[in-house]
């Protein structure tokens, strides 16, 4: 530390006696002027005693920081070109090195780094200053009495290149992407599809893409495209949505069928890792039904397009033949079969699980429906089964078949695959084999490392998977008639009577339960509601508002007993209304919000209730909201549609 001379300070106390001695002669009477005198030289010995203590606590600072109170360390804090300074909890400046009084020759740090607590401050902290970063690097000053003053130094460590550089990297590290054709083999079957013609256009409007993107790409197999380019581009692509997934639907094929792409980029820092990152954000395009682009960033996924629903389904049933197959060999292992499917189950659900269980018990192996409590929607399924001696002691709670399970169990959950919706996660964790079938678009909360596991997006229901199952397990095997029915309730739920999702597969699947028995008046009795549940209904359909482009919003009363299927009914319902495209009812289930979506077709209910942390498909779709109120959950419902309506611009 520079040590000034103290002869200004001789000069002031010599001023002040004058003054004193002064003030004594002039004030009367003499002994009241002596006082005052008195008075003035106290203060000022004590003035000049706080500033020598205060130069005395300084330099012992100083000294705990150099060690000793030696000029040359001094002059080597003084002479390093890193900013450096001394300060108190009051943020007084105490020593500045020559670095740091370039930038600031204040004597007040709280100035200089507005926000700073000087008392505790952070001990890494970014900042800039004049242009540069810096990071603030603070260290305590240990202090031989403890009841010192507390201090602070801090050294400035300049940033500036290393983060250019960083950006640098960030914006040109090499990146991955991944196009498929969505439907190239259905399209190469039809014979009034020009082939060579179609590709032609799709591999030029690829390159023209990887052209703006000033990358490189090679296409490989028949209609796939592997594409690397900076990351730089990505705000870009986002920014436009991907428009060549546009560009590419709008293709004259001569088919009444359009060209669709799933678009995959994986965004790591190693191109490797990059790389398998583009097919899992692939494989997840794919499970949602394609049409789509996929932008996954370590765990974090983002999402465009996807607003039609792409038809999926394969002419083969290849997949489901390998699947009942794979899942033979394993309920052969077996020595119980626990079958699950999500919170709140429905006809889909149940219809599903009774259709496996049959599977299990056809080779001789104990299977059971794992319920936590029933729902009106479900009542009269449940009761036939604990009617019939065939399911005598088949229902166990989640709580039992944890008890239950063994390494040999096998646990299969149906009609979900999200750990958010399942009816018991911890179940599905515990159990060492698992097998997991559903219909609905992947999510990112898929459950993790099944055993099994069989995902048709193009599917109209559970059900509908189900049934092909059972057709290639046992050439012998023979659901009973009520088990068809419950499996034909289930496809008749999710089509709405067949007027939605419904393709070949369905009305295949359907006439196969019919010749095996599937009663009609048994599935009318599935949904054949009594008198409160009607007039709960028609509330929730009377208390509803339309919003813009036809939507309509309504919520369940609070007295309604059963929420979860008025919800459902009164979504269905209010699409039988002109004007109405879409519908979003909500129920009030105690601990959770639960919403029911529907549409025609032209609003995709499934990408509004994804945002929400929901999910299901481009007509029929749902969310569960916990810890919200009903109040919040509208409100978060209401801007995920202004959203979805900002980004399709309508």
């Amino acid at each position: 530390m520079n040590r000034k001379p103290e002869v200004p300070i001789i000069l002031l106390a010599v001023a002040a006696c004058l003054a004193c001695g002064v003030l004594a002669v002039m004030v009367k009477p003499l002994w009241l002027g002596v006082a005052f005198a008195i008075a003035a030289l106290l203060a000022l010995l004590g003035a000049l005693l706080s500033l020598r203590a205060l130069r005395r606590e300084t330099r012992a600072a100083m000294d705990d920081i150099f060690l000793e109170n030696s000029s040359a360390s001094a002059q080597i804090m003084n002479s390093i070109g890193i900013p450096a300074l001394l300060f108190d909890s009051d943020g007084r400046i105490l020593w500045a090195n020559a670095a740091l009084r370039d930038l600031y020759d204040g004597k007040d740090v709280k100035k200089l780094v507005p926000g700073m607590d000087t008392r505790f401050p952070t001990q890494a902290q970014p900042f800039e200053h004049s242009g540069r970063n810096f990071q603030l690097m603070s260290v305590p000053v240990q202090r031989e009495n403890p009841n010192a003053r507390r201090l602070t130094f801090q050294y400035w460590i300049d940033r500036t290149e290393a983060l250019h550089y960083s950006r640098l990297y960030e914006e040109q590290r090499p990146t991955v992407a991944l196009i498929y054709v969505d439907n190239y083999d259905e399209l190469n079957a039809d014979k009034q599809f020009h082939r060579n013609a179609v590709l032609s256009e799709v591999e030029r409007l690829v390159s023209e893409f990887v052209t703006s993107l000033e990358g490189v790409y090679r296409r490989y197999e028949n209609a796939r495209f592997f594409i690397v380019f900076e990351a730089s581009h990505i705000a870009m692509l986002e920014k436009q949505r991907f428009a060549l997934l546009d560009a590419v639907r709008s293709i004259e094929t001569g088919t009444e069928q359009q060209v669709t792409l799933s678009i995959a980029v994986g965004v790591e820092n190693r191109i490797a890792i990059s790389d398998e990152s583009a097919q899992q954000a692939m494989e997840l395009a794919l499970g949602r039904g394609g049409d789509q682009a996929v932008v996954k960033r370590g765990t974090q996924y983002a999402f465009y397009g996807g607003k039609r629903q792409v038809a999926t389904t394969k002419q083969s049933r290849v997949k489901a033949r390998l699947f009942a197959r794979a899942l033979r060999q394993l309920m052969e292992t077996a020595d119980q079969v626990f079958v699950m499917g999500h919170r709140y189950p429905d006809m889909d659900c149940i219809g599903a699980a009774l259709g496996l269980m049959r599977c299990a018990m056809d080779i001789g192996c104990k299977a059971y429906l794992v319920l936590d409590e029933p729902n009106t929607t479900i009542d009269g399924a449940i009761d036939t089964m604990r009617a019939n001696k065939l399911y005598h002691d088949s229902i166990r709670t989640p709580e039992a078949a944890m008890q239950m399970l063994r390494p040999s169990s096998v646990l299969i959950v149906v009609d979900t695959q999200r750990e958010s919706s399942v009816m018991d996660a911890e179940l599905y964790e515990r159990a060492s084999r698992t097998v997991v079938i559903d219909h609905h678009r992947r999510s990112v909360d898929s459950l993790q490392n099944p055993t099994l596991n069989h995902l048709e997006a193009g599917a109209s229901s559970t059900c509908e998977m189900v049934t092909e199952v059972l057709q290639y397990f046992d050439d012998h095997l023979r659901p009973t008639a009520f088990e068809c029915s419950a499996l034909l309730a289930g496809i008749t739920m999710d089509t709405k009577r067949f007027a939605f999702n419904t393709g070949a597969r369905t009305f295949e699947a359907a006439g196969y339960l019919r010749k095996g028995g599937a009663d009609n008046n048994l599935v009318k009795l599935m949904y054949q509601d009594d008198m409160q549940t009607f007039r709960d209904r028609t509330r929730v359909v009377e208390t509803a508002l339309v919003m813009e482009h036809g939507i309509a919003i309504s919520t369940c009363p609070a007295d309604v007993a059963n929420g979860s299927l008025i919800a459902a009914q009164a979504a269905d319902a209010l699409l039988s209304i002109k004007g109405i495209e879409a519908s979003f009812v909500l129920a009030d289930m105690g601990d959770t919000i639960m919403i029911s979506g529907r549409s025609l077709g032209d609003i995709n209910v499934q990408i509004i209730l994804e945002r929400i942390g929901g999910g299901g498909h481009l007509t029929v779709a749902g969310a569960q909201l916990r810890g919200v109120t009903m109040d919040g959950a509208v409100a978060k419902l209401t801007e995920s549609i202004q959203t979805y309506l900002k980004e399709v611009g309508t």
